[in-house]
């Protein structure tokens, strides 16, 4: 339940500071190493709390980071009118860029634990983690860059525009990757990787459905200005 309770009120800030964050993102970004550098610091000496149990799940298991990630794409397949997308459609590049600041938590989280085994971690299973995770990584670094406006500028829009397609797959694999990282806990019934999955299943599944239904609103008004452009064209032929 904490989890949950720490995902909405992180929403809920995300919505309050969103034309703060417009105009000046540097001090947000500032503000997420330094939440980024709280939770290593808190890790590494043990710190426990009922603030910190609703603030290290949301760091460990990269909650916030896929919260954000999930504005970003789910802002692109709602309606014009949306409020959501009205309110945060400003905000895509600053939101997509701190999402990949609390994700390096998470890496380096991690990373700690497994780089120094790679000398034999190279088989089964965690050989199929370990390069999903540099995978997804790769990605990440890419849409993290061209996030930047000096990079975007130095770019040809059609080319931007091939890269940022780069978000579908990495947020799909990054649904996997945390899927398979919570499933041993959530299997051992530990409550919090349970609801946490849930969680990502429920909006990842919206997300597609939204998608899907994009998709094919999109196909449909092509299909029907195209033939009204032929309707336009046999008449004037006429």
């Amino acid at each position: 339940m904490r989890f949950i309770v720490a995902l909405v009120l992180s929403f809920a800030l995300i919505w309050a500071c969103a034309k703060p964050l417009k105009k000046h993102p540097v001090p947000f970004y500032v503000g997420a190493i330094a939440l980024v550098g709280l939770y290593i610091w808190g890790t590494s000496v043990g710190v426990r709390g009922e603030m910190w149990s609703m603030f290290q799940p949301l760091m460990q298991r990269c909650a916030l980071a896929f919260l954000l990630f999930s504005i970003v794409m789910f802002v692109g397949v709602l309606g014009e009118k949306s409020a959501l997308r009205v309110r945060l459609m400003p905000i895509r590049r600053q939101l997509s860029i701190l999402g990949c600041i609390f994700a390096a938590g998470h890496i380096m989280f991690y990373g700690s634990s497994y780089v120094p085994r790679l000398s034999s971690a190279f088989s089964g299973n965690l050989a199929f983690s370990l390069g999903l995770a540099a995978l997804i990584t790769a990605l990440m670094a890419v849409l993290c860059v061209t996030s930047f406006q000096i990079v975007r500028h130095g770019m040809s829009a059609a080319a931007w525009k091939r890269v940022q397609r780069l978000a579908y797959p990495f947020y799909l694999l990054m649904y996997v990757h945390l899927a398979l990282l919570l499933m041993p806990s959530a299997l051992a019934g530990n409550q919090v990787a349970v609801i946490s999955i849930a969680v990502y299943s429920v909006i990842v599944g919206a997300y597609a459905v939204l998608r899907a239904a994009k998709a094919l609103g999109d196909r449909a008004g092509s299909t029907a200005a195209a033939r009204t452009a032929d309707l336009d064209l046999e008449s004037a032929a006429a």
